[in-house]
C-alpha cells in the first residue's frame, strides 16, 4: 500500500524530558525500544494543530486502541498529546497496573483523552491463565518445568555405558502465574460505546495472544473489520518457513491475507525475516527458530 508519510512517532515523542531520551544521540538511535510500530500519517490530523481543544470539547479527531503498553506508553501518549486522538490503552500485566497507580502516569491520568484499561487482548471474554514473561509482561507462553540438557553428551562414552554419556534433566525455573482478565475486540467496542465508530489505529503488541485476538475479530466481522483504518502488529514466536520465502508461518499468512482482502494493505515491516529470539529456553525446548516481526497495514484509498 502507498503511504507518503510513515512514522514510528519518534520525531514527536523522543524529546528532552521524555523517557528513553539521551542527549547527543541521533534521532534514529535515540529512545531505543520506545518507538517500534510505524503508522501512516496521511489521513491523520495534523500534529499539534487544534487537537487539544477538540479533545477537551469531547470531539477528538481520531480513535486509537493501544493493546500492550507495559509501563512504556509512548505510542498512545504521542497519539493523545500530539494528534489529539481519543486513546484507549490495554494491558493486564501487573507492571502496567503498578505504572498506572504511580506518579509516572500522572501526566496521562490528567489527559481527558487518554484512558487505561487493566485487561488484555484475547480470543475469549473472561479470565485467562497468563505467565510471567520478559520485562514484567505476561504471556500465554508457558515453559515446562524441566528441559533435557545434552550439552555434555559424548557418543563414544555412550557406547561404553560410561558416566557422563547421557543427557540430564534441568530445571527451567518456575514462571509466576496470573489469572487475568482478557476481552475480545467486539466486546470492548460494545462496552466503550464505540459501535459505529471508526478505529483509526489498532495497535496490537500482546506477546503471543495476537493470533487468537485477531482470529476472533475476523470471526465476528465476517472476515472483514471494515471499521478499522490502520493495524500495527507485532508477530511473536513465529518460525522461518521456506515455503513463503521469508520469516512467516501459515497463521500469519492467513491473518495478513484476510487483512488484505478487507482492504487493509501492508505498507511496512521491521525486516524481511524478522529477528531471532536470543533466549536459550527455546533452544532447550527444541524450538531452534523462534522469531518476531513487526508489520503495519492501512486501508487503501479508493
Amino acid at each position: 500500500s502507498d503511504c507518503s508519510k510513515m512514522s514510528d512517532l519518534r520525531e514527536f515523542g523522543c524529546v528532552p524530558g521524555e523517557d528513553g531520551y539521551q542527549e547527543g544521540k541521533s534521532m534514529d538511535t535515540n529512545c531505543a525500544g520506545y518507538f517500534d510500530h510505524f503508522v501512516c500519517l496521511d489521513q491523520l490530523p495534523a500534529p499539534n494543530a487544534d487537537n487539544d481543544r477538540r479533545s477537551i470539547e469531547g470531539n477528538p479527531p481520531c480513535l486509537v486502541y493501544d493493546f500492550g503498553i507495559r509501563d512504556m506508553p509512548t505510542f498512545g501518549k504521542v497519539m493523545a498529546k500530539t494528534f489529539g486522538c481519543e486513546v484507549h490503552a490495554f494491558d493486564p500485566s501487573p507492571v502496567s497496573a503498578e505504572w498506572w497507580e504511580s506518579d509516572r502516569s500522572k501526566e496521562l491520568r490528567e489527559l481527558p483523552n487518554y484512558h487505561f484499561h487493566h485487561n488484555g487482548a484475547g480470543g475469549i471474554d473472561g479470565e485467562l491463565d497468563l505467565n510471567e514473561y520478559d520485562w514484567g509482561q505476561v504471556s500465554i507462553i508457558k515453559y515446562p518445568s524441566q528441559t533435557v540438557d545434552c550439552d555434555d553428551y559424548d557418543p563414544k562414552l555412550a557406547q561404553q555405558g560410561l558416566q557422563g554419556a547421557g543427557c540430564k534433566l534441568r530445571d527451567t525455573g518456575r514462571q509466576k502465574e496470573f489469572k487475568l482478565k482478557v476481552k475480545t475486540l467486539p466486546t470492548i467496542i460494545k462496552e466503550l460505546g464505540h459501535e459505529g465508530r471508526t478505529i483509526d489505529i489498532l495497535k496490537v503488541d500482546v506477546e503471543g495472544s495476537e493470533y487468537a485476538f485477531m482470529e476472533n475479530l475476523f470471526d465476528h466481522t465476517g472476515g472483514c473489520p471494515n471499521f478499522i483504518e490502520q493495524v500495527a502488529l507485532e508477530w511473536h514466536h513465529m518460525p522461518w518457513d521456506v515455503r513463503y520465502g521469508e520469516g512467516s508461518s501459515p497463521s500469519i499468512n492467513a491473518i495478513a491475507t484476510l487483512l488484505h482482502t478487507c482492504g487493509l494493505k501492508f505498507f511496512w515491516q521491521h525486516s524481511p525475516g524478522g529477528w531471532l529470539s536470543p533466549e536459550k529456553i527455546y533452544q532447550d525446548l527444541g524450538m531452534k527458530d523462534v522469531r518476531y516481526n513487526l508489520a503495519s497495514f492501512q486501508r487503501a484509498s479508493l
